[in-house]
């Protein structure tokens, strides 16, 4: 993966920039536009993410130790909220990517508060398939 990829630190600090949510939601969606592209053959039912109320797919391969991830969804702000757990997760090997706490991220970022539950919901579910790796 491309070493410009923001860190989890960048990225805590760019949504301490972004105060209030609406600013925050203009970043999501700038993260969005960032997620590496999903081929339309990719798009499918093996590949897609059973919990999200939009369409969302997850690809994840294996290249030694490391896990590689392409996402896709249908709606921008999923597209931006998967671009986060791309750079939580992107490049970790099996024991990182157990041992990294996504909620206490979710907090630091805000993200949890202003959520609807089936976003919520969809997010967990991407994260949960992540780790079952």
């Amino acid at each position: 993966m491309s070493s410009s990829l923001m860190s989890i630190e960048q990225l805590i600090d760019a949504f301490a920039e972004n105060r209030g949510w609406d600013k925050q939601y203009r970043l999501i969606i700038q993260l969005g536009k960032q997620l590496p592209a999903l081929h339309e053959d990719e798009k499918n039912d093996e590949n897609q993410v059973k919990g999200c109320e939009s369409l969302a797919w997850l690809v994840v391969e294996q290249q030694g130790e490391g896990y590689h991830f392409k996402m896709a969804s249908d709606t921008r702000v999923v597209s931006g909220l998967m671009m986060i757990l791309f750079i939580l997760f992107e490049g970790k090997n099996a024991q990182q990517i157990k041992a990294l706490d996504s909620d206490a991220v979710f907090q630091k970022l805000g993200l949890l508060h202003h959520l609807s539950p089936s976003r919520t919901n969809g997010l967990v579910a991407i994260v949960n398939k992540i780790k079952s790796l």
